[in-house]
């Protein structure tokens, strides 16, 4: 109990305790937390992913911006068969940079193919495991609106000497971009908007739920950086009080 409210004090000021509604939650929520911890850790090591960035929340019409696509292997894998869906009326694809890729043996180049850009490839190597870029999508913003890139089809072979299929979760495989109308100013302020209101709504759906809390688990049992809230280099409890406060808001 003593340790508990020690982590609580580091988090909250000892000057809010007594009345802070948050406190108030904070011992079931810690011990929420610790629970979520240890499925996220379980549910990291025993499944693989599709994971979509865009390098932008909001563009204007005629700027350009990336889409990276990642596979987060929980086995080794040593080839990849993925196919991300867009609307080539609001986005045109310039290329697709495989520069930083840990694909090292395409079987075909990165191309588009309709609606759809395709990856396919392999590593020489058994396998990667862990987290990796599979390739960056470079695309000009056309039309205004919500520009949508989302995994119309994947396919992990293991690296196992008989190419065993690896299941992939694609949960985290959408991401929007929001495209204002040239000139107008407005993706600066949608950014901001976005920043602000948005930035630990981790599944995009308005809202901060236990699902968000746990894809935070998740990423924080990877020892990864991707929910750092507070931009301080590192995903430390400080995090875990901003989703916290916004999970309580909800």
């Amino acid at each position: 109990m003593k340790l508990t409210r020690r982590i609580i004090n580091s988090i909250f000021p000892t000057s809010q305790l007594r009345n802070s509604v948050t406190v108030r939650y904070a011992f079931s929520f810690l011990f929420l937390f610790a629970a979520i911890v240890g499925m996220a850790a379980v549910a990291s090591k025993d499944s693989s992913y599709i994971r979509i960035a865009s390098s932008a929340a909001a563009v204007d019409q005629g700027d350009q911006f990336s889409v990276d696509v990642f596979v987060y292997a929980n086995t080794p894998v040593n080839a990849v068969d993925i196919s991300i869906a867009f609307s080539p009326s609001q986005v045109e694809v310039l290329g697709i940079d495989k520069g930083q890729s840990v694909i090292t043996l395409w079987t075909e180049e990165p191309h588009v193919e309709g609606d759809l850009v395709v990856m396919r490839g392999g590593t020489y190597k058994k396998g990667f495991v862990g987290e990796h870029k599979i390739a960056t999508i470079n695309v000009k913003a056309k039309s205004a609106g919500k520009a949508e890139f989302l995994t119309s089809a994947v396919k992990l072979l293991a690296g196992d000497g008989k190419g065993s299929d690896v299941k992939a979760d694609v949960s985290r495989g959408t991401v929007l971009t929001s495209i204002t109308p040239a000139g107008t100013g407005a993706a600066n302020e949608l950014k901001a908007s976005v920043s602000a209101i948005f930035v630990t709504d981790i599944d995009g759906d308005g809202a901060v739920s236990i699902r968000d809390i746990s894809s935070f688990m998740a990423s924080w049992a990877n020892k990864d950086t991707q929910y750092d809230f507070n931009n301080d280099g590192a995903m430390t409890f400080k995090d875990f009080s901003i989703i916290l406060a916004a999970f309580i808001k909800s």
